[in-house]
């Protein structure tokens, strides 16, 4: 770690001493004593910096300089903006990473019990501190989120349970995050024969300068399968952070899709690991940016027995000083023969003072497996524009139709028609704005 990296490490731990015990469950020793150890892991290390290659296109400067304070505390303010309204289920909300009990509406069923983090480190400590920093080794910001959270949320879903429908969660901001530093985390399990799923919105205000790192926690048990729905329209100074990571089961499914649109800076990290025999994961993502936005999606997938199979499909659409990298490795141990692993990310790039990184990476230590991966960046072709020009369509129009082909591969294949139509309808939403 350089010296630099130990300064800026140091004002969080200074936020930490001067607030640490005002944060939530700070009445139980065993928490305190968590997010102290926490904290030393992460000052280990500081914050990551492009010196690590992970994050040689993200640039955390903004953290450094804007001296983020800790929030400790939330009005339960009636919010709902940003749910999907026809989507039937059970809806949580925090407001300020800290959970929202006035707005949300947990529905009951048998089989599945889904409350706050908080709730659940007071309800069933032993429990919550066998899976708390199960991850944190990996990552300096994974520490640092377990020394700060605020708040999140717990589902535990039965042996051969079924959800009869989305669980909703949408994290939003007030007025209050300015200057703030928002951490949550959620753990999710989802056992044998089961099915679950997922959607999660991060909306923020433009005004409001914050930022928000969110992590999740998830198993994917035999023959299980959970979804994953992300929708990311942070404000327009925020800084966003989100990690996820997956066990996935033998003959077990993940699927995760997502849609970045908002925040000054995005960063979204994936580390599926395939521990069980024909697991699959599929990740989808699309990240639209302009005027100084900066996406950063990085996966990380691990076969580790055999016959796994993995999909990856992620587009970028960069206009008017938009920048985007995308990071994607997979990892093939000796022991997963018979793996199918694919991966694919296109950006589209509609200014010339726009930019898109792609560096794929493949280790494999099998030696019968079919992996590929596939990178480009171009722009709009230029014959489809005069073909739909000459059928009477605008500039605007044919640059919008092509687009939203270009984005609607990504979300064809999800079954919820209301969320499908809602991301097309985000992506397009986002292109009308400048043009």
């Amino acid at each position: 770690m350089t010296a630099k990296n130990h300064l800026e490490g140091l004002k969080f731990k200074a936020q930490f001493d001067l607030w640490g015990n005002s944060l939530p469950r700070s009445e139980l020793d065993w928490v305190v004593k968590l997010r102290h150890e926490s904290m030393a892991k992460f000052l280990q290390f500081g914050l990551p910096g492009p010196k690590v290659e992970a994050w040689k296109y993200t640039n955390l400067g903004q953290l450094n300089s804007g001296n983020y304070e800790l929030i400790t505390s939330a009005d339960n303010v009636v919010n709902e903006m940003g749910l999907l309204e026809n989507l039937k289920g059970s809806k949580v909300i925090f407001t300020d990473g800290f959970y929202n009990k006035a707005s949300s509406t947990i529905e009951s069923q048998n089989g599945v019990k889904l409350l706050s983090l908080n709730d659940y480190l007071k309800d069933f400590p032993e429990a919550a501190q066998k899976i708390l920093n199960k991850n944190d080794d990996d990552s300096s910001l994974q520490s640092l989120n377990t020394a700060l959270m605020t708040g999140g949320y717990v589902l535990f879903v039965d042996k051969n349970t079924t959800l009869t429908a989305p669980i909703q969660i949408l994290h939003n901001t007030t007025t209050s995050s300015e200057n703030k530093s928002i951490a949550t985390k959620c753990f999710i399990d989802v056992q044998e024969n089961s099915f679950a799923q997922i959607v999660e919105i991060f909306i923020g205000a433009d005004e409001q300068n914050y930022w928000r790192h969110h992590v999740t926690e998830a198993i994917v048990s035999e023959n299980a399968v959970l979804e994953i729905y992300q929708i990311q329209e942070e404000g327009k100074k925020a800084i966003h952070t989100a990690d996820t990571h997956v066990d996935v089961g033998q003959r077990a499914n993940f699927k995760h899709y997502s849609l970045n649109l908002g925040g000054k800076i995005s960063r979204t990290e994936i580390k599926p690991t395939l521990k069980g025999l024909q697991a699959n994961v599929d990740l989808r993502g699309a990240f639209l940016g302009r005027n100084g936005n900066a996406h950063d999606v990085f996966t990380h997938m691990k076969h580790l027995c055999p016959e796994g199979t993995s999909d990856q499909i992620y587009r970028g659409v960069l206009d008017k000083g938009g920048k985007s990298s995308f990071q994607g490795k997979v990892y093939v141990a000796k022991d997963a023969q018979l793996t199918n692993a694919d991966q694919s990310n296109k950006n589209l790039i509609l200014d010339r003072n726009a930019e898109a990184n792609s560096k794929p990476e493949l280790l494999i230590y099998a030696d019968d497996v079919k992996c590929s991966h596939g990178a480009t960046v171009g722009e709009l072709d230029a014959d489809a524009l005069y073909y739909l020009k000459s059928r009477g369509l605008d500039q605007n129009a044919a640059t919008a139709l092509l687009v939203e082909a270009f984005v609607s591969e990504v979300y064809e294949e999800i079954k919820l028609e209301p969320l499908r139509s809602k991301y097309l309808e985000l992506a397009l939403n986002w292109l009308s704005k400048e043009h």
